[in-house]
């Protein structure tokens, strides 16, 4: 009986006190960091305590840290984010540079990113690539968040755009 709580009890905890979040719901959160600073935050605060290990999951964890340093008050916190953001979505992409969903989160934060931080190189690049490579993505929001990104962007030409109509 004791081993039977015990395990109910540890089950428990761990769903409880998880610090995974489901990559549907980061991609649904995600679309929302640009938009208001509560939102970024909310989900910075879900994103930092993850400890998945998963190179999707930790771009994701780069592009919400680096998009909250829009949202700091402080230059030198401002900069911190954003170089750790930066950071965790270049490792990302090192592990796997054919992952489309990782390129696309680089190209969101380096075409909404000053140009003075320096970090817009591969803009070009992974418009291209995403270009090539978006009629291969099979998931149905990872597709619907790069169609709306990319329709908004002003990165893409017009014509570039009506790939994505």
């Amino acid at each position: 009986m004791k081993k039977i709580i015990f395990l109910f009890v540890f089950i428990l905890n761990t769903s409880l006190f998880s610090q995974n979040i489901s990559l549907d719901g980061l991609r649904r959160e995600y679309q929302q960091v640009n938009k208001d600073s509560a939102s970024c935050a909310k989900l910075y605060k879900k994103i930092i305590k993850s400890s998945s290990a998963d190179i999707t999951t930790i771009a994701y964890r780069g592009a919400i840290t680096a998009s909250m340093a829009s949202y700091s008050k402080d230059k030198m916190d401002k900069l911190k984010l954003f170089n750790s953001g930066k950071k965790l979505i270049e490792q990302s992409i090192a592990a796997d540079s054919s992952n489309i969903e990782t390129r696309f989160l680089r190209f969101t934060i380096q075409s909404n990113c000053p140009k003075a931080l320096g970090y817009s190189k591969q803009i070009s690049s992974d418009k291209i690539f995403i270009l090539k490579n978006y009629s291969t993505v099979t998931n149905i929001a990872v597709k619907k968040m790069i169609q709306s990104f990319f329709l908004q962007s002003k990165v893409l030409t017009e014509t570039e755009k009506q790939k994505f109509e």
